[in-house]
């Protein structure tokens, strides 16, 4: 498969095919990836500039494109419920294409294409999100609501 995520977004998911601003990062991110090298990035977008919507397809296009040699990848938000599960569920949506269908499974908090897994944990001072690890990817969504000493 193709590993840009503009290809991915323009082929799989026209209806909310991404925009120039949202396939920089997109693209940032999966070749930070395949690098494999621990780089740390920041996204930054205003509100309801289609961050979130950025990130569901980029976490579906890395699914996709490690669904064979699996990996794992690990979301942070401040909550499990609603926002991770929002995210979840927004995921869930964009591996809906022809590509991945038949290939998902969710369970609990963590989504599964082929040998690929994206868990979503809660960064809450309460919440134990602990033993899991990102092999592939670590993000930190709404990073400015999470204390950097749970991050």
């Amino acid at each position: 498969m193709h590993s840009d995520p503009g290809a991915f977004s323009r082929a799989l998911l026209p209806r909310y095919r991404m925009r120039a601003y949202q396939l920089e990062a997109a693209r940032a991110i999966v070749e930070a990836v395949r690098r494999g090298g621990g780089e740390q990035l920041a996204v930054v977008f205003s509100r309801q500039s289609g961050k979130d919507e950025m990130l569901a397809q980029t976490l579906a296009h890395l699914l996709a494109l490690y669904r064979l040699r699996g990996g794992s990848v690990v979301v942070v938000s401040p909550t499990l419920r609603p926002q991770g599960m929002i995210s979840r569920s927004r995921l869930l949506a964009r591996l809906d294409n022809p590509l991945t269908r038949g290939l998902v499974l969710a369970e609990g908090s963590a989504v599964r294409v082929g040998r690929a897994r994206c868990v979503f944990l809660s960064a809450a001072p309460g919440a134990g999100a602990r033993g899991e690890t990102a092999s592939l990817l670590l993000v930190c969504n709404e990073a400015q609501d999470v204390l950097p000493e749970r991050w």
